[in-house]
């Protein structure tokens, strides 16, 4: 088994290369290959902003779309930006009064939402409202509207809390 091994290992192994003979013996051998060109440097990319600082620093697009950001500032933080960031935590605080079963502070958050965001009078604010319904009485008539928003809400992100609070809850 080891003569195997070592026979297998010399009859592999890279065969060194001659030494070359002085003189004009020596056999004429074909001009190695010209190495591959090295990569190029990246190419500058192009930045098609239209909007620039005050100062006239280009401001970086958003999106994920590939520039050359060096010396770019990131895009601002718009009026548009901080009410959807205060849009996303208040829907953390419904769902955490949700968690934790406190419906007071989901109908007044639901509220809050329903008031600062009347344009979101939506699936979303519905479900909330179908929640605190069921976590406050769940009668079988909450239960069957429950069951059509979950049949027909899809898209809705809060189907498994409809499930979980009103059609798997047992009845109060």
């Amino acid at each position: 088994m080891l003569a195997a091994g070592a026979l297998a290992w010399w009859a592999l192994r890279p065969s060194p290369v001659p030494p070359e003979l002085p003189g004009p013996a020596t056999v004429a051998r074909a001009p190695e290959p010209a190495p591959a060109p090295a990569p190029a440097p990246h190419a500058e990319q192009a930045t098609t902003t239209a909007d620039f600082t005050p100062d006239g620093v280009p401001i970086r697009p958003a999106g994920s779309a590939e520039v050359d950001a060096r010396g770019m500032v990131p895009h601002p933080i718009t009026p548009t930006h901080e009410r959807i960031f205060h849009e996303n935590n208040l829907i953390g605080d419904l769902n955490s009064a949700m968690d934790n079963s406190n419906v007071a502070e989901l109908r007044g958050l639901l509220k809050q939402y329903r008031d600062e965001y009347p344009e979101d009078a939506h699936v979303l604010q519905d479900g909330y409202e179908l929640i605190a319904d069921c976590q406050e009485s769940l009668t079988p008539e909450l239960r069957a509207k429950a069951q059509r928003y979950y049949d027909e809400e899809l898209a809705s992100g809060l189907r498994r809390y409809v499930r979980r609070y009103c059609l798997e809850a047992p009845s109060r």
